[in-house]
């Protein structure tokens, strides 16, 4: 009887759940390396992201926290709505990565961990939540950064109010006697919020129990960091009044913020304390519920089949990476990731090239956001987009010349980008992801 209570405890506190849930997201890695490189290139390597470096650790921790709290407990009965979810989930990872659309197969990798966590554990909320912590290592925050650039000048315009400096505000640019400050894209405090969203969502999940007072503490820390970035951009407004813009602040200004971000964070830290003590009080006394922590070998192996079948590193093990020639033409627009191009024309006066993307690469598309379509030494007179091509004139000293654009897919072409994408999507329904770019330049 004794041992059989041995090893019933041994079970209660097994770390079985929180090793297999490490595994489930080492695994996802593994099969797609290609998205984690994506990831590596546009997030940890982006100083906006720099905190990128310590999620994956306290993801980790997160799910240690909820196995020693017995909160984390394997699935034992083979559910077949988590096993749907799961592979569904495969399949809309499989088109996003044939479609190429990075926010699309970043989000997705996210969901089919979701699906993962689903289909092997007993699920609740705070089963997913470590895994939705990855939001914050993806960097799809950066749409917010016009909405929130144009919010602080607004800000900065209602505080520079109460002081005596005269300002005069100019789309991003406020103007005093002694200078101009451009609210640049680096100053929208995007990199503030990120903090705050992340610090008060981990915190509220270890330490906060009701919805009211998750959304306080939430609420206080979004906008503590946007006034943060304000009286920040003010203050080194008036800085820059005060000692005729010489001030070496004037020069490296990102430090100045996290000095006064920091004391802020201590207040708000003060006050989830606060909320969590008045919960303690009311907190009605729970036993753990513990169970015991066995494999299920039907679910492990619906989980490896369909973690194999999204896997991008799996996929682009089959294409064969083809090296693209290098040539040296009149006029040429700046293209990347190609797999072979085509010459219709090249002469003084007109270049005709079709550029071939055979999906060897997840940036190997069209719409790369590094391709210069307009060659070296020209600049952009006008623009114009129809629903199939799009029409540069462009000019370079005394010489003008018109470049026509089409992005094609199965015959199909294109000249919005947005449509293009929505085109790639289609196919890659039934996994076709082989593009052209069309680029003709015609001089006037």
């Amino acid at each position: 009887m004794n041992i059989e209570k041995l090893n019933l405890k041994a079970l209660d506190y097994s770390l079985l759940p929180f090793i297999s849930s490490i595994l489930i997201i080492a695994l996802v890695a593994l099969l797609n390396i290609p998205i984690i490189a994506t990831l590596w290139r546009y997030s940890f390597d982006d100083g906006t992201y720099s905190h990128a470096y310590i999620v994956p650790f306290i993801i980790g921790y997160l799910f240690y926290f909820l196995t020693t709290s017995h909160q984390l407990h394997l699935r034992n009965k083979f559910s077949w709505l988590a096993t749907v979810i799961f592979l569904f989930s495969s399949y809309i990872l499989f088109v996003a990565t044939t479609a190429q659309i990075s926010l699309l197969y970043w989000l997705a990798t996210i969901l089919l961990i979701c699906a993962a966590i689903n289909l092997t554990f007993a699920s609740n909320f705070k089963v997913f939540f470590p895994a939705l912590y990855f939001i914050f290592l993806i960097p799809v925050w950066g749409m917010l950064t016009t909405s929130l650039q144009s919010l602080s000048v607004t800000a900065v315009n209602a505080l520079m109010n109460f002081t005596s400096i005269p300002v005069f505000v100019e789309q991003q640019f406020v103007h005093i006697p002694s200078g101009v400050f451009e609210i640049a894209g680096g100053c929208s405090g995007l990199r503030y919020l990120i903090t705050s969203l992340a610090i008060s969502s981990l915190f509220s999940f270890l330490y906060l129990r009701t919805v009211k007072n998750t959304a306080i503490f939430v609420s206080v820390a979004i906008f503590g960091a946007l006034l943060t970035n304000w009286f920040r951009i003010a203050a080194l407004i008036i800085i820059g009044h005060q000692t005729k813009m010489t001030s070496s602040l004037m020069e490296d200004h990102n430090m100045f913020g996290w000095y006064l971000y920091i004391p802020f964070m201590l207040l708000l830290f003060k006050l989830g304390g606060y909320l969590s003590d008045q919960e303690a009080i009311t907190k009605k006394t729970t036993k753990n519920i513990r169970t015991k922590n066995l494999i299920n070998w039907k679910i492990l192996g619906i989980l490896l089949v369909g973690l194999s079948l999204s896997s991008t590193s799996l996929q682009m093990m089959k294409r064969t990476e083809s090296k693209p020639e290098q040539i040296k033409l009149f006029t040429q627009p700046l293209i990347y990731n190609y797999s072979s191009i085509e010459i219709l024309a090249s002469n003084t006066s007109e270049t005709y090239l079709v550029y071939n993307f055979k999906g060897d690469t997840l940036e190997g598309k069209p719409t790369f956001f590094d391709n210069k379509l307009i060659p070296d030494g020209w600049h952009m007179l006008n623009k114009s987009v129809s629903n199939d091509s799009q029409t540069l004139t462009i000019q370079n000293g005394l010489n003008t010349a018109v470049v026509t654009v089409s992005y094609e897919i199965v015959g199909i072409k294109r000249g919005f980008s947005s449509s293009f994408k929505l085109e790639r999507l289609k196919q890659a329904l039934i996994g076709i992801n082989e593009t052209k770019l069309h680029w003709h330049f015609q001089l006037n």
